[in-house]
């Protein structure tokens, strides 16, 4: 009988510790790997926008901000979330999310629910001398001791036209104004600058109140105006009294004249003041209802007032017998981002503005530009029609061998009218507070990364709207029509099984 050979293994005692430590420094390897991966990930990260809907993607002003930054800005949602501006805090909490992903090293994000977190919030309130806004819902910047705070109320543009018409009883969200509110706001704390501008008061010119007490004041104010000028644009301001011995302030880098519908007549030597401080690289806003008196010096800027008033005639531009919007845009660096967003102002009855026509012109003189016109239906109280300015700049830069006690050159806004910025319009439309936020960042020369392409984002609403019929149609496919699909499809599953 042979022996039976004894089969010998495939693998010897070493050659198995081998695989097996080889297959444990394999994972091992794969297991560092992962980690590397997510350490990198933490800190270099790159974020892709895939959906159609860019309510949330940073523009590339907002991005270079960010970038910016070398300081921490701590950013406090003070919001009830289920209340009123539900919608506003949703909108606002998704919106600085995308904030805080560009920058987490320097932008930090927190919510407090008021409502919930009763002792935070009142240390808050208490910090920063807000006691009288309880229940009221904002959004706070803060960065080197500096604070911001814009509300709820302001972050929104809204629609009245279903409440008008009757179409409804509520009053429609139809913009989402975050971008341009928190970017402005982030780069104010972050960069604190000593900006003052002064309303001219006491010839008839429109009451932007007080900026330290409150008052009551007439529908037709400039209070809203001020707020801009305070809140979105962090100038501080005053109400200036040109008579008497009183100057234009040295700090003063911006005045404000808004003669409205109210006798406005300035004097030879406070027009004298006033020629001396834009020869000196000033900043002027003149808003001119009335004949001030002002017409002869902006006259030699290059801007023409004319004593008559304007209308736009067009059927797509009107608004009432006195009211319409602009028709037409000419680029600037405040307009842009009117004309990409499709906005337009609203005017009230306004004079026209023109240009004087240089043939030869002289190096360093001012350059003017017509900003928003009419249609060719335009028609001023002569009957005459024609396309007619509405709004105008100018700027010249510094003039060498001149000393000036104000940096830059001057710069001046000029427009026919002063009621499309009062209490009542400039929140009528949402391009006339647009306009007024631009144009004070273009006087007061700030930088152009706040000017460009920062505009409301659009709210988008989707609606379904059925008869009577296609009502009953859903109503009997969700009774009757799926659940019957769902029985017959059973039934054909047992009959086969049956079989």
């Amino acid at each position: 009988m042979a022996e039976t050979d004894t089969p010998k293994p495939s693998f010897s005692s070493g050659r198995r510790w081998a695989i097996a430590l080889n297959t444990i420094l394999a994972i091992g390897a794969a297991l560092a790997l992962v980690v590397i991966a997510i350490y990198l990930a933490g800190g270099y990260f790159k974020r892709y926008q895939w959906s159609r809907d860019a309510a949330f993607e940073l523009s590339p002003q907002t991005l270079r901000v960010l970038e910016s930054l070398t300081n921490d800005v701590d950013v406090t949602l003070f919001f009830q979330p289920n209340g009123d501006n539900q919608e506003i805090y949703q909108l606002s909490k998704s919106l600085l999310a995308e904030y805080q992903n560009a920058n987490p090293h320097r932008i930090h994000v927190k919510v407090l629910d008021y409502t919930r977190q009763v002792g935070p919030a009142k240390e808050l309130l208490m910090k920063y001398n807000l006691t009288e806004q309880v229940g009221k819902d904002f959004v706070l910047f803060e960065a080197n001791k500096h604070s911001k705070i814009v509300y709820a109320k302001e972050l929104a543009d809204y629609d009245f036209s279903d409440l008008i018409s009757g179409r409804s009883k509520y009053v429609r969200r139809s913009a989402f104004r975050g971008e341009m509110y928190f970017t402005g706001d982030i780069y104010a704390v972050s960069n604190p600058q000593a900006l003052k501008a002064y309303f001219l008061y006491g010839d008839g010119e429109k009451n932007p109140g007080s900026a330290t007490e409150k008052e009551k004041l007439e529908p037709d104010a400039y209070s809203k105006f001020a707020t801009i000028l305070k809140q979105e644009i962090n100038c501080d301001w005053d109400r200036l009294i040109l008579q008497g011995t009183n100057g234009i302030p040295t700090d003063c880098q911006l005045l404000i004249i808004a003669a409205g519908a109210h006798e406005t007549r300035f004097s030879p030597a406070e027009v004298d003041q006033i020629a001396t401080y834009l020869k000196q690289g000033g900043r002027l806003l003149a808003l001119l209802t009335v004949e001030s008196g002002l017409e002869p010096l902006l006259a030699q800027w290059g801007v023409i007032v004319q004593s008559d008033r304007v209308i736009d005639t067009n059927a797509d531009y009107t608004v009432d017998r006195y009211t319409f919007r602009t028709a037409q845009w000419v680029p600037h660096p405040i307009i842009n981002p009117l004309a990409s967003e499709k906005l337009s102002v609203l005017m009230v009855w306004p004079r026209p503005l023109t240009r004087v026509e240089q043939r030869n012109k002289i190096p360093g003189a001012p350059e003017v530009s017509l900003l928003a016109l009419t249609s060719r239906d335009g028609v001023d109280t002569n009957n005459q029609a024609g396309v007619y300015g509405l709004l105008a700049c100018v700027e010249q830069g510094v003039i060498q061998g001149v000393t000036s006690p104000r940096n830059g050159g001057t710069r001046i806004i000029v427009a026919g009218d002063a009621d499309f910025l009062d209490d009542r319009v400039i929140d009528y439309m949402a391009g006339n507070h647009y306009f007024a936020s631009r144009a004070l960042n273009w006087l007061l020369e700030r930088p152009p990364i706040l000017l460009n392409g920062l505009g409301p984002q659009p709210i988008k609403e989707y609606s379904f709207s059925l008869t009577a019929s296609e009502t009953r149609m859903v109503q009997w496919l969700f009774l009757a029509g799926m659940p019957g699909a769902v029985l017959a499809l059973g039934g054909l599953v047992w009959l086969r099984r049956r079989k």
